[in-house]
């Protein structure tokens, strides 16, 4: 086990998190999601009065949305929603670009472009399918995006019926994926997270990119460099404390990259908006070789306090990056070892576990959590990857998502509640031990956990409790010197 920074030991912190915050400000910060709840609701319906998706079809869509015994379950999930942004930030390689769609029925889909997009980009998206369970689609090379350009490159999807969305960007050696969140749950405060570019061979970049959702959004980052180096942008120059104002259009993105970590840097806006953050391909650890690292952000208010890190399979160690929104007391176990530290606001702490460790982790206010998993100092299996942990909060009790094919080895971590593993179902069936690659039982907030990785197939995938219990899952496969990995769901409940 490597630990990064100074820490000394404190007792775990178990109070819950609505026990630090008073009843005055709870119904602040309720109000405030109503709002928001409000407000994206009515551009939603907006979205739908001017997408019209193919409602001349009514027969069909009621053979598509015919009962199911899971449909009470989608209600509860998060992750999955009707319409949502996708915005592919650059990879350092040429490479070429996804979006697979999954749904618990079939639907209707409609994806659109802006109306001001080069045509000829926009009539090779821009499309009305209907998909029996899921589908995947080619996006051209021209919908990458270029730093520091505003540019009209948002993919907007809106679904029948509620999908999971994530968007697969693969080169040679090297790939990022992401879980998309839906519309509904976009916010106006994000928190980057990114890691320090690796410089020695290539000029690789840290980046963000956001995408607006309604005209005249304006938008402020706060930056947060490990380095304080100049980046100019328009002609002016920012340090590490400086704010770049500037305002996007409906549709619009706009991305920045820059030589050093901007992990911290801080995204308001004055309306919802889309972020992502990661680097265009990056060498962690000085192992292995790069990978594009790419993640669609939660926003801060659906981001959780108590979280389980699954290690990573094929002798991969986990490079696991803690992230406080708010100045925190933050507790990790790693196997017998209990360390404590304070984090304050928007600072970060790294911790290393290897591929036979979980991590534990509890703070008193809300934590960002980032696994990077990093390539094999034993193998050419893997390189890093980039996943954002589901929280306790987070965990859902049935999941349908595409795992995506042309890798050599897939695993999906499943983190319950031991008393309810054997009710687990992958695939409508039990898990076998031979398909078991990993296995520990974890005690986390005065309950244990079982946390299982086992081997999958390239595919679609349905992961549910016979009694609905909730879990977390999180995915990642590996190849000759490239790794992905992504997780079914970042959002509060």
């Amino acid at each position: 086990m490597i630990l990064y920074g100074d820490i000394s030991s404190q007792p775990l912190y178990e109070n819950s998190r609505e026990d630090q915050v008073t009843t005055k400000q709870t119904e602040f910060y309720y109000q405030k999601l109503y709002e928001r709840e409000i407000f994206l609701e009515n551009q939603v319906n907006n979205f739908k009065k001017e997408l019209d998706i193919c409602t001349d079809s009514k027969t069909s869509m009621e053979k598509l949305t015919s009962p199911n015994p899971m449909s009470g379950q989608i209600k509860t999930l998060r992750s999955r929603g009707t319409q949502f942004i996708v915005v592919f930030m650059k990879n350092y390689f040429p490479s070429t670009r996804k979006i697979f769609i999954t749904s618990e029925n079939g639907v209707q889909i409609n994806i659109s472009t802006s109306p001001h997009l080069d045509p000829t980009l926009k009539t090779q998206i821009d499309q009305c399918v209907t998909i029996p369970s899921n589908k995947n689609f080619v996006i051209p090379r021209g919908f990458e995006l270029n730093s520091f350009k505003k540019e009209v490159k948002s993919i907007f999807i809106e679904t029948s019926a509620e999908v999971f969305v994530i968007s697969h960007d693969k080169g040679s050696f090297t790939i990022g994926i992401t879980t998309h969140i839906p519309l509904h749950k976009l916010s106006n405060k994000y928190v980057v997270i990114s890691t320090e570019p690796d410089l020695s061979s290539f000029s690789f970049k840290s980046q963000l990119a956001v995408a607006s959702t309604v005209d005249n959004t304006t938008i402020s980052i706060t930056f947060k460099m490990k380095r304080n180096l100049p980046l100019k942008i328009e002609g002016n120059t920012y340090y590490s404390g400086d704010i770049f104002n500037f305002s996007l259009n409906r549709y619009e993105t706009y991305q920045i990259a820059h030589e050093t970590d901007l992990t911290g840097t801080f995204i308001e806006s004055s309306a919802p908006i889309a972020a992502f953050s990661g680097n265009d391909c990056n060498k962690l650890e000085n192992i292995g070789a790069c990978d594009h690292l790419s993640e669609q952000l939660p926003p801060i208010d659906s981001v959780d306090t108590i979280y389980i890190v699954p290690p990573n399979a094929n002798d991969r160690d986990t490079l696991i990056r803690i992230t406080s929104m708010e100045s925190s007391n933050t507790t990790f176990v790693i196997g017998n070892v209990t360390q404590s530290l304070f984090i304050n606001k928007l600072d970060y702490f790294d911790v290393r576990i290897s591929s036979s460790q979980t991590c534990f982790i509890a703070s008193d206010q809300p934590s960002l959590v980032t696994s990077f998993g990093l390539a094999s100092s034993h193998s050419t299996f893997g390189d890093p990857s980039m996943t954002i942990v589901p929280g306790f909060n987070q965990y859902l009790s049935f999941y349908k998502i595409v795992v995506p094919s042309g890798y050599d080895f897939d695993y999906v971590s499943i983190m319950i509640k031991h008393s309810f593993k054997d009710s687990f179902r992958i695939n409508g069936r039990v898990i076998e031990p031979a398909d078991i690659v990993f296995e520990e039982n974890v005690t986390a907030a005065n309950l244990t956990y079982n946390v299982r990785t086992i081997q999958v197939s390239a595919g679609e995938l349905t992961a549910y409790t016979v009694d609905d219990e909730k879990f977390g899952l999180m995915f990642a496969g590996v190849s000759y010197y490239e790794a992905y990995g992504f997780s079914g769901n970042s959002l509060l409940l």
